[in-house]
């Protein structure tokens, strides 16, 4: 059944919606939760634990995860997801009070597995069942004003979550996200999934080991080039984007002494960037350069990130670091905001729905890995050198691998929707 432009938008607002109040609730938690275990714990890690627990259950879950999404409708597999991390915050809310100082540890992890487990699967149902929810020639506004929706609450939830935290405390916040949960079950509950008849058969097929099922996403994505590099890219600019997440804070704070409200500022700037970004995909005509506009962002990466260096080198002068090295990061910002939307876009108008579980699953655990390598790997440079030459070094060596790679697929184009959706059918 072919879902009209109509249908399409409603299923749009609704999603965005929902990812508007799940993502702002959600970092709201977050930040409180930190708080929390700080307080209770006095340890630093308490704001890190979520970075340990995600990687490590993401990984984990890889196999699993994809063949499940792939085997089952997905309206049922995101509807029972969110159902059980409703479950796991309810206990945890009603069990937290009985721990005390480093207790409180226990049901915390044991939580936040349950609660990233459920995560990715719903990421990779949300990301398989796209075409479901929308006709293809509104995948790019579905994608963009999602990822809007998220960037906003990036921006403003932290602000807001600290301001509250005093004045309400963290069993509020609990309220919150369980307020949160249930408006976005109603909502999802209200979407209407169109499934193709092959993805019926599929779930109905032969039963094989999760390991054969698993090995069918890997050999389509080892047979696509494309795809491939794409994937590649992805983990370099994670590890390419710790120089950002250590450096600026470690170069900005301990180092030039510039203080929190100049690295607020810089941190803010990357969170409007990505806004900005996906609202002008959102509004954009179809977009069909792909590779040239990969290209395009990640050299403007490659620049940002050396002007941000050359800056910390060359002028440590507090307002000029807060007004143009705002400027470098929103920049930054913006152009992962047109990297990422677009390699959604791609991939869901390329890889066949059946596969989509397993594609994406292998791609977000992939990244899982290159965040936290990326995060030792410049923590251990910061430490000896604290210099914007780093920056500066990593914006070449992202010049580099454009100006090497790049050229080999710069025609690559988005797929046409006739091509597209006789690809998924």
């Amino acid at each position: 059944m072919k879902i009209n432009n109509h249908e399409s938008n409603v299923q749009i607002l609704k999603d965005v919606s929902s990812n508007l109040i799940s993502t702002f609730c959600g970092d709201m938690f977050s930040f409180a939760l930190g708080l929390m275990l700080l307080h209770a714990t006095g340890m630093s890690l308490s704001f890190g634990l979520s970075m340990i627990i995600m990687p490590i259950v993401t990984l984990i879950g890889v196999v699993p995860i994809g063949n499940l999404v792939d085997t089952y409708p997905h309206k049922h597999i995101l509807v029972i997801s969110l159902f059980v991390r409703i479950i796991a915050l309810f206990i945890y809310a009603i069990t937290i009070h009985h721990f005390s100082g480093m207790g409180k540890l226990i049901p915390t992890i044991i939580f936040l597995a349950i609660n990233y487990v459920s995560v990715n699967v719903s990421n990779s149902g949300y990301t398989a069942s796209v075409h479901e929810l929308v006709n293809t020639s509104h995948i790019q506004r579905l994608n963009s004003l999602s990822q809007a929706a998220s960037s906003f609450a990036s921006t403003f939830s932290p602000v807001i979550a600290a301001s509250l935290y005093v004045l309400v405390g963290f069993q509020s916040f609990i309220i919150f996200q369980l307020a949160a949960h249930f408006i976005a079950l109603v909502i999802l509950l209200s979407m209407h999934f169109h499934y193709a008849n092959a993805s019926k058969k599929e779930a109905l097929g032969p039963h094989e080991s999760q390991l054969g099922k698993f090995k069918l996403g890997l050999q389509y994505l080892m047979s696509h080039k494309f795809l491939r590099y794409l994937i590649c890219v992805a983990l370099f600019l994670n590890f390419i984007f710790a120089v950002t997440n250590v450096g600026l804070p470690f170069i900005v704070v301990q180092h030039l002494h510039l203080g929190n409200i100049t690295l607020g500022i810089l941190n803010s700037s990357d969170a409007v960037g990505m806004l900005a970004g996906n609202l002008i995909i959102s509004m954009a005509p179809e977009l069909k350069q792909l590779a040239k506009i990969l290209a395009v962002t990640m050299c403007a990466i490659g620049l940002a990130l050396c002007g941000i260096g050359g800056l910390f080198v060359a002028n440590q002068s507090e307002l000029v670091v807060r007004i143009v090295g705002a400027l470098m990061v929103f920049t930054v910002g913006m152009s992962v905001a047109f990297m990422n939307t677009p390699f959604g876009i791609y991939m869901q108008k390329t890889v066949p729905t059946k596969l989509m579980g397993r594609v994406s699953s292998t791609e977000m655990s992939l990244n899982m890995i290159s965040i936290p390598i990326g995060t030792v790997f410049y923590s251990f440079i910061f430490q000896f050198f604290p210099n914007g030459i780093i920056f500066i070094a990593s914006g070449m060596l992202m010049l580099g691998v454009t100006g090497l790679t790049m050229p080999k697929f710069i025609h690559t184009q988005m797929p046409d929707q006739d091509e597209s959706l006789e690809t998924n059918q």
